[in-house]
């Protein structure tokens, strides 16, 4: 099975929980030193402290993959498993990502020529609201619609959609924003040829839409 990266900002996030439980330990060191008498003190910081820095390591460097028609993933470092058959489709979007002190943002990268693209995310649903696809743009605003209705999210590799288009037991349709498509449109053009189980959105809402047409009659 090949595996895929989950998350984005792998390497800063296994930083600070490391230095945030150096922290710790030093502070447990110290106390030592400080607070004669306190050594229940010191155990318990230097404790928490290699705890803090090596617990979220799993997660942060969680991988994703298909294997006999199953997504196989990883949910708080727990391994998981979804049959693709239980997906009735897939939302393709802008990744973003909790920013320390800043909130979600929208997740980027540089290419050749200084060119800037938004890192696609992927969301695997149950059951999808067509209607309310206009609020979709991003991963976390697709979760909160779909709110009860993911089996998983992750960072988008176009390898692992490619492997996913082509698996059998995957029959369900793929809802690509308009932005990410554009951005992409080339491999999602080869990938996907003309498939009618390939859906574009983009924000205007479907109920607007509708009335337009009405109007237009």
């Amino acid at each position: 099975m090949k595996k895929y990266f989950q998350y984005h900002r792998r390497t800063p996030n296994a930083v600070f929980f490391a230095v945030l439980g150096g922290v710790f330990v030093l502070l447990g060191g110290l106390s030592f030193w400080a607070f004669e008498g306190k050594a229940a003190l010191g155990i318990a910081l230097i404790a928490g402290g290699l705890l803090l820095a090596l617990l979220p390591q799993p997660a942060v460097f969680a991988r994703y993959g298909i294997e006999g028609g199953v997504l196989r993933y990883k949910k708080c470092g727990i391994p998981r498993r979804a049959p693709l058959s239980s997906a009735a489709g897939v939302i393709v979007c802008v990744y973003d990502e909790y920013r320390r002190w800043k909130g979600f943002r929208p997740a980027e990268v540089q290419g050749s020529g200084g060119k800037t693209f938004a890192v696609p995310a992927v969301l695997f649903l149950r059951e999808v609201k067509e209607g309310e696809l206009d609020l979709c743009d991003t991963r976390m605003n697709a979760r909160l619609t779909h709110r009860g209705a993911v089996i998983a999210d992750m960072l988008l590799d176009f390898s692992f959609l490619e492997e996913l288009w082509r698996d059998p037991a995957f029959t369900g349709k793929v809802y690509v924003s308009e932005y990410v498509y554009e951005m992409y449109r080339p491999a999602f053009d080869e990938l996907f040829a003309g498939s009618p189980r390939l859906a574009v959105f983009d924000r205007i809402p479907q109920a607007f839409k509708e009335a337009q047409k009405r109007a237009g009659k």
